[in-house]
């Protein structure tokens, strides 16, 4: 059965999202960089599903979307003013940070008492995700090990067991990952300016 694919300004995504949530069903989404592979990160049955499309290693934790700066408190601590004075000035934004989990975080996301945050400058985000007020778990959407798929149409063709599609626009690259556990701040993939990764005095 091929997917449920609807665009990201449809009247009906808010519910349609809630309800794959709640159902455990797999989501494709548009983000600030690229599109993301997830869905509730409490439900086995969904890491399960995205772990077997992506031939990917069980014990590979996943990233944790976010629809506000406010949220990540949760499930990452955020140990001092500077270190929330960075998190900041790179979120909203195509940036993923590494910090310490938090007791309520979703063990798909934590490795070795890190967790992977998100919170991408997208509208699906800023807007839905906000007014639902979840999390979503996501990674790239790819074979494991092959580059990530931006166009939706190959997207479609070769995810085609996915349940919901969500088309929307996105970037190009996939995220910056910024360690802010390590003292200076280490970037472990992708660019960003030395101003960025500068603590503030």
């Amino acid at each position: 059965m091929m997917p449920r694919v609807v665009a990201s300004d449809d009247p009906r995504i808010r519910l349609l999202i809630e309800e794959a949530l709640e159902t455990g069903q797999t989501v494709i989404f548009p983000t600030d960089t690229i599109y993301g592979i997830g869905g509730n990160p409490w439900d086995e049955r969904t890491l399960s599903r995205v772990r077997t499309l992506k031939q990917r290693a069980e014990g590979q934790p996943f990233t944790l979307h976010l629809p506000t700066v406010e949220s990540i408190s949760r499930y990452a601590q955020i140990p001092n003013e500077r270190i929330r004075t960075m998190v900041h000035r790179l979120l909203p934004g195509p940036y993923t940070l590494l910090l310490e989990a938090t007791p309520d975080a979703p063990p798909s996301a934590v490795q070795d008492g890190s967790i992977g945050i998100r919170v991408p400058g997208h509208p699906l985000f800023r807007d839905i995700m906000k007014e639902l007020d979840r999390p979503l778990f996501g990674t790239s959407v790819n074979v494991h090990g092959q580059p990530p798929l931006s166009d939706i149409n190959q997207i479609i063709d070769r995810f085609n067991t996915v349940d919901l599609v969500i088309i929307g626009e996105t970037g190009t690259r996939a995220s910056a990952i910024i360690d802010l556990t390590a003292v200076p701040p280490i970037l472990v993939r992708g660019e960003a300016s030395k101003d960025l990764l500068e603590l503030p005095r």
